[in-house]
């Protein structure tokens, strides 16, 4: 037995010459939030465990941070940048991730996967914010406020833009109002500095204020099901009563859906907002993390500057 090991348990010295206890279980769940898959986080934070255990003297914090920082960069230097960042004081406080896109592709699990590996515990639903603005606005006023947002053209004034097809109009009206509620919820975060990840069908890339998706600290993400059978066999699968209730109305909906999301790409694209594809929910979140990393790197940075 070395002498760091105090009754099994793995010390490591801080700051103020006291002392904390090595845990594989949260060094595992720190490198998860980097983009480590959880295999290999057990296997690195196995690796760390024996160095420090196989040490003459107890490490310091910093000492631990640099043996570990070592091991991940065996494997790839940009997540050993990561995991520098994400055991600083996270100056670049706040990131506010928009998880856009139509009903049925996985936005609500990948944003609670996301929320997960990034310890976000602030998510916004756009469906919250609408039932809120129901709740406050009557369907007298804005009746498209009080419907789907696929259905909403059918509460709409007769030809209001004779251009786009009905349902794309509707959509973009009910996005309008809203967008309102998102924006500030966006502030809120940015004000509070508190990481937050909103995600929902009324994150149309051309509705949100410019200013707001133009500052860097507002990361948008379009998701998207290339596949339409694929798309429809998710909504049709749908378990709960609830749910099943919302998935009969999705189905008598779909090509509406469909057309909307088409629109959505275009305007992604137009406005070089990152797309991805949900097909496999486990390349689209290691996709979603990279996208998010990059940016909370580019904002460290910024601060240092």
């Amino acid at each position: 037995m070395t002498s760091n090991n105090s009754k099994g348990f793995l010390r490591i010295k801080t700051k103020k010459g006291k002392y904390e206890y090595f845990s594989k279980g949260i060094l595992s769940s720190s490198l998860y939030s980097i983009g480590i898959s959880a295999n290999l986080a057990l296997e690195v934070a196995n690796q760390v465990e024996e160095e420090i255990s196989s040490a003459s003297e107890t490490p310091s914090k910093k000492k631990l941070i640099k043996i570990i920082t070592s091991a991940i960069e065996k494997i790839d230097k940009r997540l050993a940048e990561r995991y520098i960042v994400f055991e600083g004081e996270e100056k670049y406080k706040p990131i506010i991730v928009l998880l856009a896109g139509v009903p049925g592709i996985g936005k609500s699990t990948l944003s609670v996967d996301l929320s997960k590996r990034l310890e976000i515990t602030n998510i916004v639903g756009t469906d919250m914010v609408r039932e809120i603005l129901r709740q406050t606005i009557s369907s007298n006023l804005i009746p498209e406020l009080h419907s789907s947002s696929y259905e909403a053209y059918k509460y709409l004034k007769p030809m209001i833009n004779p251009i786009l097809r009905q349902s794309i109009v509707g959509y973009e009206e009910q996005c309008r109002h809203v967008i309102v509620g998102v924006e500030a919820a966006i502030q809120s975060a940015l004000y509070s500095r508190e990481n937050t990840i909103i995600e929902g069908v009324h994150l149309a890339p051309n509705i949100l204020n410019r200013s707001v998706l133009d500052e860097s600290q507002v990361l948008m993400i379009l998701l998207y099901l290339e596949n339409e059978k694929e798309h429809l066999r998710r909504i049709q699968s749908r378990g709960s009563e609830v749910e099943q209730r919302g998935a009969d109305r999705y189905l008598s909906s779909f090509q509406e859906i469909r057309k909307i999301q088409t629109y959505l790409v275009e305007e992604a694209n137009k406005l070089n907002v990152p797309i991805i594809e949900t097909s496999d929910g486990t390349i689209a979140i290691e996709k979603i993390m990279d996208i998010v990393w990059e940016r909370i790197l580019f904002l460290e940075n910024k601060v240092k500057e």
